[in-house]
């Protein structure tokens, strides 16, 4: 019995663990109610999750607080704009899908491409937000050449969030699940499909300092 509450204990480890990404879920969704901090927040919470996957000490709290404060400023321009993005293009498909025509059906294709494109950048957006230093622009054109630099990597990360949103549906989005592991289950699996890329930069800024 002694064993099985030891914390090196594999059992105790993974129970840890998703303690941990349910208390970063409930940070990042608290912290996203402003609508204007969410890009911060999702930062944060990057933050976090790559932490997390390279197995390193982790205080939740004290490391999401700090990073969005740190972020904070770039968080709420990149957040707003990912969010307009995504408004309009909601909009789009809503209004689209009311019009009964052939051209509809192909113009709401085009949106959903661009849109899934969009999502893909941000994902590699608000994560080198969390770890580098860098203006707006420079950022984005970074998870641009990341995301067209990677393309398995970047398929990979769309499929998880496909995958994670079909089972929310099929399990009638659960809300509980949503509430506790709706962000931090697809974030922790993309942050390990970005992380040996996001090892690879810091080698060679590491480099180039030397």
């Amino acid at each position: 019995m002694d064993r099985f509450f030891d914390a090196n204990n594999p059992v105790m480890k993974f129970l840890s663990r998703l303690v941990d990404m349910a208390v970063l879920n409930l940070m990042t969704i608290a912290f996203m109610i402003p609508v204007v901090t969410a890009g911060a927040s999702i930062t944060a919470m990057n933050n976090v999750l790559i932490h997390l996957v390279r197995k390193d000490e982790t205080y939740v709290w004290k490391m999401f607080l700090t990073s969005f404060k740190q972020n904070l400023k770039q968080g709420i321009g990149l957040g707003i704009l990912f969010t307009a993005i995504f408004a309009v293009a909601g909009l789009e498909l809503m209004m689209l899908h009311s019009i009964d025509a052939k051209s509809s059906t192909m113009f709401m294709i085009i949106i959903t491409v661009i849109s899934l494109c969009a999502f893909a950048v941000g994902i590699y957006t608000f994560a080198l937000l969390s770890r580098f230093e860098n203006t707006v622009r420079g950022t984005l054109v970074n998870a641009v050449s990341l995301a067209l630099g990677h393309i398995p990597r970047t398929l990979g990360m769309l499929a998880v969030w496909a995958a994670w949103a079909a089972l929310l549906w099929l399990l009638h989005g659960i809300y509980l699940l949503v509430l506790l592991y709706g962000l931090t289950i697809p974030g922790y699996l993309c942050a390990m499909i970005y992380d040996p890329i996001f090892r690879q930069l810091e080698s060679n800024e590491e480099s180039a300092a030397e």
